[in-house]
């Protein structure tokens, strides 16, 4: 991704301001986290995902960029290990567990009392609440056929990205 990123600048500049004001736009204050404690059956999930994003950019010290990026990766692997083409409900399926799996990044509520750390797991719909909005930015800020993109290598094959993705992980027998 970083490659293709370098050899389009125009496209690169786009895709820095992009999430330069997306990370604006996203900054939640650090009156947001929430702990293990803090968490109850009546909490509503996207409160429950506001503190995991908060706890995410404050305690982690990690930005939503990041995330974006990392659901990006995401898309491609899905693309990679799961091949397009409708197979019934379990198509509907796939986007439900790419969304689970790109806010499973942001971890669960976490808290360090001494030596013991206290962990509350967050719930898959916690998760995929989070991941729904990372799917949707990654896919708004670089193109929802990023993908897709046409890439040449050193011989002058022009080929997609997906595809030199695949031939990549073929050589180091990862496919």
């Amino acid at each position: 991704m970083g490659i293709y990123m370098q050899t389009d600048p125009k496209f690169a500049a786009r895709v820095a301001f992009d999430l330069r004001s997306l990370e604006r736009r996203v900054s939640l204050p650090q009156s947001f986290c929430l702990g293990p404690g803090d968490l109850h059956p009546k909490l509503p999930q996207v409160a429950k995902a506001k503190g995991l994003l908060a706890n995410w950019q404050h305690k982690e010290q990690r930005t939503y960029t990041e995330a974006v990026v990392h659901a990006v990766a995401l898309i491609g692997w899905m693309q990679v290990y799961f091949h397009a083409g409708p197979a019934g409900g379990l198509w509907d399926n796939r986007e439900r567990f790419l969304e689970t799996r790109a806010g499973a990044l942001m971890g669960d509520f976490r808290k360090t009392i001494g030596p013991a750390t206290l962990i509350k797991k967050a719930s898959g719909a916690t998760h995929r609440r989070l991941g729904h909005d990372l799917v949707r930015n990654a896919q708004h800020i670089y193109g929802k056929a990023f993908w897709s993109s046409a890439v040449s290598t050193n011989d002058g094959q022009p080929m997609t990205i997906l595809d030199y993705t695949k031939r990549a992980l073929k050589a180091a027998a990862l496919l």
